[in-house]
């Protein structure tokens, strides 16, 4: 092959990325999207499932390095686990993405009791704090840098009915990734945030594409009225923001926090 019809180089060859929450969704996405660009993936999820396995297969079908780690990344014991067995897995670690959520994110103020509380505040504050913490002493001993990428929500700007405990870890967020930029000062780490807007996780109905269906305008009513883009989010929208970032493209940015949102949040100013 001449040099004028060499492949294009991929923006993340040989970076090896922990994704937490990668089963399905925009973890999925993300971990897809990585591993288009030349990123060994290592998907984190609490169960290891027939999805589980299929993102996997789906990473090594481009020609990278996979690897499986199960575990509660909302607890102390769980994030070591998981994080020390992707360093021994892929050799170390260069790119980590807290993404990992529960199901039930909205709660009536009155429903919110302390172990909801706890339960969100664990694994969506507590639980992305310690792992970047862990995560960054890695890399700031293995010396060569890195990328720590937390996904924040535009609920840590804008207030709606039934979502505060969600809407304070994820403002927590912004704040957590400003400290994380000043305290590995000099280390080559940066740490950001993505902030999604409203984004359609269904898996696609094959199973081999990023994205499954878009969010049903119609059905989404007036909401989708007040994003100006008119469109409901992809996982794809947020795994190119997260590439952006953990690339040499975002090299520069570091304690901030990136809407990714349809302009939902300038709308509401």
């Amino acid at each position: 092959m001449s040099q004028d019809q060499a492949k294009p180089a991929r923006l993340l060859e040989g970076k090896r990325a922990l994704i937490t929450g990668a089963r399905k969704g925009i973890g999925r996405g993300i971990a897809l999207t990585l591993a288009r660009e030349g990123a060994h993936v290592g998907i984190n999820d609490i169960v290891d499932d027939e999805v589980t396995q299929n993102t996997r297969k789906l990473i090594e079908a481009m020609g990278v390095r996979s690897s499986v780690h199960e575990g509660d990344v909302s607890q102390l014991d769980g994030i070591e686990s998981v994080v020390d067995g992707f360093v021994k897995t892929q050799g170390g670690i260069d790119i980590l993405v807290n993404n990992a959520i529960f199901p039930d994110q909205s709660c009536p103020l009155f429903d919110t009791d302390e172990a909801y509380w706890d339960r969100m505040m664990n694994l969506s504050l507590k639980g992305y704090f310690f792992a970047a913490q862990r995560a960054a002493r890695h890399m700031v001993d293995a010396g060569s840098g890195g990328r720590i990428v937390c996904l924040s929500s535009v609920h840590a700007y804008d207030a709606w009915k039934n979502w505060t405990a969600y809407g304070v870890a994820k403002a927590g967020l912004r704040r957590m990734v400003k400290g994380l930029a000043v305290d590995l000062h000099g280390t080559g780490v940066t740490a950001n945030c993505i902030a999604p807007g409203a984004i359609a996780n269904a898996l696609p109905d094959d199973g081999s594409s990023v994205n499954g269906a878009p969010i049903d305008m119609e059905s989404a009513g007036d909401f989708m009225e007040r994003v100006p883009t008119q469109r409901g989010g992809l996982p794809t929208d947020i795994a190119n923001a997260v590439l952006y970032l953990t690339s040499d493209m975002g090299s520069y940015v570091n304690g901030e926090t990136i809407l990714v949102d349809g302009g939902l949040i300038a709308a509401a100013e």
